[in-house]
Protein backbone atom coordinates (compact mmCIF):
# COMPACT_ATOMS: atom_id res chain seq x y z
CA UNK A 1 0.00 0.00 0.00
CA UNK A 2 2.70 2.30 0.72
CA UNK A 3 4.08 1.82 -2.82
CA UNK A 4 0.70 2.44 -4.02
CA UNK A 5 0.41 5.53 -2.10
CA UNK A 6 3.83 6.48 -3.49
CA UNK A 7 2.48 6.14 -7.40
CA UNK A 8 -0.62 7.67 -7.13
CA UNK A 9 1.25 10.84 -5.32
CA UNK A 10 3.54 10.53 -8.16
CA UNK A 11 0.58 10.66 -10.71
CA UNK A 12 -0.89 13.86 -9.14
CA UNK A 13 2.42 16.02 -9.30
CA UNK A 14 1.42 17.10 -13.04
CA UNK A 15 -1.55 16.51 -14.55
CA UNK A 16 -3.53 19.34 -12.46
CA UNK A 17 -1.90 21.85 -14.51
CA UNK A 18 -0.60 20.06 -17.53
CA UNK A 19 -4.25 18.65 -18.32
CA UNK A 20 -4.88 22.73 -18.15
CA UNK A 21 -3.00 23.42 -21.78
CA UNK A 22 -5.67 21.59 -24.03
CA UNK A 23 -8.28 23.95 -23.00
CA UNK A 24 -5.84 27.04 -23.22
CA UNK A 25 -8.26 28.38 -26.05
CA UNK A 26 -11.53 27.47 -24.62
CA UNK A 27 -10.24 29.31 -21.25
CA UNK A 28 -9.06 32.30 -23.09
CA UNK A 29 -12.45 32.57 -24.81
CA UNK A 30 -14.86 32.09 -22.30
CA UNK A 31 -12.66 34.18 -19.47
CA UNK A 32 -11.60 36.70 -21.83
CA UNK A 33 -7.85 36.45 -21.25
CA UNK A 34 -4.83 37.99 -23.15
CA UNK A 35 -2.74 35.19 -23.87
CA UNK A 36 0.01 36.70 -21.80
CA UNK A 37 -2.68 35.76 -19.36
CA UNK A 38 -3.14 32.59 -20.08
CA UNK A 39 0.41 31.70 -20.06
CA UNK A 40 0.55 32.25 -16.13
CA UNK A 41 -1.94 29.86 -15.56
CA UNK A 42 1.59 27.63 -16.60
CA UNK A 43 3.71 29.92 -15.06
CA UNK A 44 2.35 30.57 -11.55
CA UNK A 45 2.59 26.82 -9.98
CA UNK A 46 6.52 27.14 -11.70
CA UNK A 47 6.59 29.93 -9.46
CA UNK A 48 5.42 28.47 -6.55
CA UNK A 49 7.83 25.47 -7.12
CA UNK A 50 10.47 27.91 -6.54
CA UNK A 51 9.12 29.47 -3.66
CA UNK A 52 7.65 26.80 -1.35
CA UNK A 53 10.17 24.15 -2.29
CA UNK A 54 12.88 25.37 -0.32
CA UNK A 55 10.65 24.93 3.24
CA UNK A 56 9.63 21.50 2.00
CA UNK A 57 12.37 19.64 4.13
CA UNK A 58 11.40 21.92 7.43
CA UNK A 59 7.93 21.47 7.03
CA UNK A 60 8.64 17.62 6.95
CA UNK A 61 10.93 17.80 9.82
CA UNK A 62 8.22 20.10 11.78
CA UNK A 63 5.22 17.75 11.03
CA UNK A 64 6.52 14.12 10.09
CA UNK A 65 7.39 13.29 6.26
CA UNK A 66 3.78 11.19 5.82
CA UNK A 67 1.58 14.13 7.17
CA UNK A 68 2.95 16.69 4.54
CA UNK A 69 2.53 14.43 1.74
CA UNK A 70 -1.27 14.31 3.01
CA UNK A 71 -1.36 18.20 3.37
CA UNK A 72 0.45 18.51 -0.64
CA UNK A 73 -2.60 16.57 -1.63
CA UNK A 74 -5.07 18.87 0.33
CA UNK A 75 -3.10 21.40 -1.39
CA UNK A 76 -3.58 20.16 -4.40
CA UNK A 77 -7.12 19.24 -3.93
CA UNK A 78 -8.34 22.73 -2.71
CA UNK A 79 -6.76 24.73 -5.03
CA UNK A 80 -8.64 22.36 -8.16
CA UNK A 81 -11.61 23.17 -5.96
CA UNK A 82 -10.84 27.18 -5.79
CA UNK A 83 -9.98 27.08 -9.69
CA UNK A 84 -12.76 25.44 -11.18
CA UNK A 85 -15.07 28.19 -9.22
CA UNK A 86 -15.66 30.23 -12.63
CA UNK A 87 -13.91 33.75 -11.79
CA UNK A 88 -10.37 35.03 -12.93
CA UNK A 89 -9.12 35.80 -9.87
CA UNK A 90 -10.09 32.68 -8.37
CA UNK A 91 -8.63 30.67 -11.81
CA UNK A 92 -5.27 32.28 -10.61
CA UNK A 93 -5.35 31.82 -6.56
CA UNK A 94 -6.56 28.18 -7.09
CA UNK A 95 -3.50 27.22 -9.74
CA UNK A 96 -1.16 29.19 -7.34
CA UNK A 97 -2.26 26.65 -4.60
CA UNK A 98 -1.91 23.55 -6.68
CA UNK A 99 1.50 24.61 -7.25
CA UNK A 100 2.23 24.90 -3.47
CA UNK A 101 1.07 20.95 -3.22
CA UNK A 102 2.87 20.10 -6.09
CA UNK A 103 5.88 21.53 -4.82
CA UNK A 104 5.84 19.65 -1.38
CA UNK A 105 5.24 16.73 -3.07
CA UNK A 106 7.86 17.27 -5.41
CA UNK A 107 10.85 17.60 -2.66
CA UNK A 108 9.59 14.63 -0.19
CA UNK A 109 8.69 11.78 -2.43
CA UNK A 110 11.86 11.09 -3.82
CA UNK A 111 13.08 11.31 0.19
CA UNK A 112 10.92 9.19 0.92
CA UNK A 113 11.93 6.60 -1.85
CA UNK A 114 15.30 6.98 -0.57
CA UNK A 115 14.69 6.74 3.12
CA UNK A 116 12.21 3.53 2.87
CA UNK A 117 13.78 2.18 -0.34
CA UNK A 118 17.48 2.32 -0.40
CA UNK A 119 17.85 -0.59 -2.25
CA UNK A 120 15.46 -0.52 -5.25
CA UNK A 121 15.83 3.80 -5.30
CA UNK A 122 16.22 3.68 -9.04
CA UNK A 123 13.63 1.06 -10.07
CA UNK A 124 10.95 2.91 -7.81
CA UNK A 125 12.23 6.40 -9.51
CA UNK A 126 11.60 5.08 -12.97
CA UNK A 127 8.21 3.37 -11.98
CA UNK A 128 7.49 7.03 -10.04
CA UNK A 129 8.46 9.04 -13.25
CA UNK A 130 6.69 7.03 -15.32
CA UNK A 131 3.20 7.32 -13.42
CA UNK A 132 3.51 10.84 -13.14
CA UNK A 133 4.41 10.84 -17.69
CA UNK A 134 0.97 8.63 -17.33
CA UNK A 135 -1.40 10.54 -15.20
CA UNK A 136 -0.26 14.12 -17.28
CA UNK A 137 -1.12 11.79 -20.41
CA UNK A 138 -3.94 10.56 -19.25
CA UNK A 139 -5.10 14.44 -18.10
CA UNK A 140 -4.19 15.57 -21.78
CA UNK A 141 -6.00 13.02 -23.86
CA UNK A 142 -9.34 13.07 -21.69
CA UNK A 143 -9.60 17.02 -21.54
CA UNK A 144 -11.28 17.55 -24.63
CA UNK A 145 -13.79 14.56 -24.68
CA UNK A 146 -14.79 15.95 -20.91
CA UNK A 147 -15.13 19.06 -22.04
CA UNK A 148 -17.63 17.97 -24.79
CA UNK A 149 -19.27 16.17 -21.82
CA UNK A 150 -20.24 19.24 -19.88
CA UNK A 151 -20.91 21.29 -23.10
CA UNK A 152 -17.67 23.22 -23.41
CA UNK A 153 -17.94 24.11 -19.18
CA UNK A 154 -14.27 24.46 -18.69
CA UNK A 155 -15.01 24.49 -15.07
CA UNK A 156 -16.30 21.34 -15.05
CA UNK A 157 -13.42 19.69 -16.92
CA UNK A 158 -10.91 21.15 -14.29
CA UNK A 159 -12.35 20.66 -11.23
CA UNK A 160 -13.32 16.78 -12.37
CA UNK A 161 -8.66 16.66 -11.81
CA UNK A 162 -10.78 16.36 -8.06
CA UNK A 163 -11.16 12.34 -8.23
CA UNK A 164 -7.48 11.67 -8.41
CA UNK A 165 -6.03 13.93 -5.30
CA UNK A 166 -9.22 12.54 -3.33
CA UNK A 167 -8.86 8.92 -4.19
CA UNK A 168 -4.69 9.31 -3.34
CA UNK A 169 -5.37 10.97 0.21
CA UNK A 170 -8.03 8.32 1.06
CA UNK A 171 -5.14 5.51 0.20
CA UNK A 172 -2.06 7.67 1.91
CA UNK A 173 -4.50 8.13 5.23
CA UNK A 174 -3.71 4.70 6.27
CA UNK A 175 0.59 6.48 6.56
CA UNK A 176 -0.51 9.19 9.07
CA UNK A 177 -0.35 7.14 11.69
CA UNK A 178 3.52 7.48 11.22
CA UNK A 179 5.43 10.89 12.02
CA UNK A 180 8.45 10.38 10.55
CA UNK A 181 11.59 13.04 9.43
CA UNK A 182 12.70 13.01 5.75
CA UNK A 183 15.97 11.56 4.77
CA UNK A 184 18.96 13.64 5.60
CA UNK A 185 19.92 14.53 2.01
CA UNK A 186 16.25 16.06 1.12
CA UNK A 187 16.92 19.05 -1.07
CA UNK A 188 17.29 22.61 1.63
CA UNK A 189 18.40 25.84 0.85
CA UNK A 190 21.98 26.23 0.22
CA UNK A 191 23.76 28.10 2.84
CA UNK A 192 27.52 28.79 3.14
CA UNK A 193 29.94 30.37 0.25
CA UNK A 194 31.44 27.33 -1.41
CA UNK A 195 28.28 26.46 -3.28
CA UNK A 196 28.13 29.51 -5.07
CA UNK A 197 31.41 30.05 -5.85
CA UNK A 198 31.59 26.31 -7.92
CA UNK A 199 31.46 26.67 -11.13
CA UNK A 200 29.86 23.70 -11.79
CA UNK A 201 26.83 23.85 -9.48
CA UNK A 202 26.28 26.72 -11.85
CA UNK A 203 26.32 24.79 -14.79
CA UNK A 204 24.09 22.19 -13.49
CA UNK A 205 22.04 25.13 -12.51
CA UNK A 206 21.50 26.66 -15.60
CA UNK A 207 21.43 23.30 -17.34
CA UNK A 208 18.19 21.95 -15.63
CA UNK A 209 16.80 25.63 -15.60
CA UNK A 210 17.22 26.23 -19.55
CA UNK A 211 15.79 22.21 -19.59
CA UNK A 212 13.07 22.94 -17.53
CA UNK A 213 12.15 26.20 -19.60
CA UNK A 214 12.33 24.41 -22.84
CA UNK A 215 9.77 21.50 -21.07
CA UNK A 216 7.33 24.35 -20.12
CA UNK A 217 7.34 26.25 -22.92
CA UNK A 218 6.53 23.07 -24.84
CA UNK A 219 3.91 21.58 -22.30
CA UNK A 220 1.91 24.90 -22.32
CA UNK A 221 1.76 25.90 -26.04
CA UNK A 222 2.12 22.57 -27.75
CA UNK A 223 -2.25 22.11 -28.21
CA UNK A 224 -2.38 25.59 -29.55
CA UNK A 225 0.90 25.78 -31.79
CA UNK A 226 -0.70 22.25 -32.98
CA UNK A 227 -4.16 23.65 -33.25
CA UNK A 228 -2.92 26.63 -35.47
CA UNK A 229 -1.22 23.94 -37.42
CA UNK A 230 -4.44 22.49 -38.57
CA UNK A 231 -4.71 19.38 -36.19
CA UNK A 232 -8.04 19.06 -34.12
CA UNK A 233 -8.52 19.50 -30.55
CA UNK A 234 -8.68 16.07 -30.22
CA UNK A 235 -6.04 15.40 -31.72
CA UNK A 236 -3.59 17.79 -30.49
CA UNK A 237 -4.68 16.82 -27.06
CA UNK A 238 -3.72 13.58 -27.89
CA UNK A 239 -0.28 14.60 -29.54
CA UNK A 240 0.18 16.68 -25.95
CA UNK A 241 -0.04 13.10 -23.53
CA UNK A 242 1.94 11.63 -26.15
CA UNK A 243 4.79 14.42 -24.91
CA UNK A 244 3.72 13.58 -21.57
CA UNK A 245 4.61 9.92 -21.58
CA UNK A 246 7.38 10.44 -23.64
CA UNK A 247 8.83 12.28 -20.85
CA UNK A 248 8.98 9.14 -18.57
CA UNK A 249 10.75 6.91 -21.24
CA UNK A 250 14.01 8.12 -20.38
CA UNK A 251 13.78 7.78 -17.15
CA UNK A 252 12.64 4.22 -17.20
CA UNK A 253 15.91 3.09 -19.72
CA UNK A 254 18.52 5.61 -18.87
CA UNK A 255 18.25 6.07 -15.06
CA UNK A 256 20.12 2.26 -14.39
CA UNK A 257 23.06 3.23 -17.03
CA UNK A 258 23.82 6.83 -16.30
CA UNK A 259 23.96 6.03 -12.39
CA UNK A 260 26.87 4.02 -14.07
CA UNK A 261 28.50 6.48 -15.90
CA UNK A 262 31.39 8.39 -14.38
CA UNK A 263 30.95 11.64 -16.46
CA UNK A 264 27.15 12.31 -17.83
CA UNK A 265 28.19 15.37 -19.76
CA UNK A 266 27.98 13.36 -22.85
CA UNK A 267 24.17 11.89 -21.65
CA UNK A 268 23.42 16.09 -20.90
CA UNK A 269 24.32 17.12 -24.61
CA UNK A 270 23.10 14.13 -26.19
CA UNK A 271 19.62 15.15 -24.20
CA UNK A 272 20.08 19.08 -25.31
CA UNK A 273 20.35 18.14 -29.02
CA UNK A 274 17.47 16.02 -29.17
CA UNK A 275 15.16 18.62 -27.55
CA UNK A 276 16.62 21.24 -30.41
CA UNK A 277 15.73 18.30 -33.14
CA UNK A 278 12.44 18.14 -31.65
CA UNK A 279 11.41 21.64 -31.67
CA UNK A 280 13.38 22.65 -34.95
CA UNK A 281 10.99 19.73 -36.01
CA UNK A 282 7.81 21.12 -35.18
CA UNK A 283 8.78 24.76 -36.58
CA UNK A 284 9.43 23.19 -39.75
CA UNK A 285 7.27 20.31 -40.33
CA UNK A 286 4.15 19.87 -37.51
CA UNK A 287 2.98 17.32 -39.82
CA UNK A 288 5.29 15.14 -38.53
CA UNK A 289 4.62 16.31 -34.81
CA UNK A 290 4.17 12.69 -33.46
CA UNK A 291 8.31 11.96 -34.06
Amino acid sequence: MLVVGILLIAANLRAPFTGVAPLLGMIRANAGLTTTEAGMLITLPLLAFAIVSPFAARVAREYGLERSLFAALVLIGAGIVVRSTGTVWCLYLGTAIIGGGIALGNVLLPSLLKRDFPDKTATLTSAYALTMGVGAAIASVVAIPLARVFNSDWRLVIGAFIVLPIVTALVWMPQLRSRTSPSKDTATPPHGGEVWRSALAWQVTLFLGLNSFVYYVAVSWLPAILHDAGFSSDKAGSLHGVLQLSTAVPGLLLLPIVRKMKDQRAAAFIASIISAVGLFGLLVAPSLAMV
